[in-house]
């Protein structure tokens, strides 16, 4: 008993020791994304001088394919199946979404907005893009939904450095949403949580965020 209670510690000090390693020390990721008649995206990260790295790849109406990998051995990340559902409703789900998804744009009030700004502003300072490039064609249903987000674009361009790489193109006749995204930098998870939890409970962020899951 004692031998094994002796092997039990280490092993949970080594899993705490890993565990530490992954928040403080940098990791690298990779993020690209495509959405035309269809999407696809594609996410790497990897810590450690890729000893640990996650995978996770999603095509539109494809099974999202995740892995992690340890050493150099890919471990595939099994997820449960969903109940299958009739196209009849799964159509309506959809169809609803697009109608409802706008609905949270009258809960961004004015100290949410600008903690929000200061959130990524502060993420971009960290993330120190290696490589990036953003183009988006964006519209919704309501023109002013539109111009709030178009507002936003706005206040949060002029502080990330080579905007001339962002390129935004509001569209505020019809509903659209396409572009393509290619992100590459460096993160320290610590920090990040950090900076979400100062966002979290900074005035009036706790309070919208209530109102959003109540939606």
């Amino acid at each position: 008993m004692g031998i094994f209670l002796l092997i039990l510690k280490y092993f949970l000090i080594f899993i705490l020791a890993f565990f530490l390693m992954i928040l403080f020390t940098p990791g690298y990721f990779s993020l690209n994304g495509i959405k035309k008649e269809r999407y696809f995206f594609s996410f790497s990260m990897s810590w450690l001088w890729k000893i640990f790295s996650i995978v996770i790849n999603k095509e539109e109406n494809q099974k999202i394919d995740n892995s992690i990998i340890i050493f150099g051995l890919r471990v595939p990340i099994t997820h449960f199946e969903k109940k299958k559902r009739s196209k009849a409703k799964d159509l309506e789900k959809q169809e609803k979404k697009e109608k409802d998804y706008t609905k949270y744009f009258s809960l961004f009030n004015q100290s949410f907005l600008e903690q929000s700004v200061i959130l990524i502003r502060r993420s971009f300072k960290h993330i120190l893009p290696i490589k990036y490039q953003c183009c988006l064609l964006y519209g919704f249903q309501d023109p002013a939904d539109t111009g709030i987000l178009t507002g936003f674009f706005a206040m949060v361009l002029p502080y990330i450095p080579d905007n001339d790489s962002v390129k935004i193109q509001p569209v505020f006749d019809k509903e659209i949403i396409q572009g393509k995204v290619i992100f590459k930098g460096r993160i320290i998870l610590a920090v990040l949580i950090y900076y979400f939890l100062q966002f979290y409970f900074a005035r009036g962020v706790r309070q919208t965020i209530k109102k959003i899951r109540k939606k």
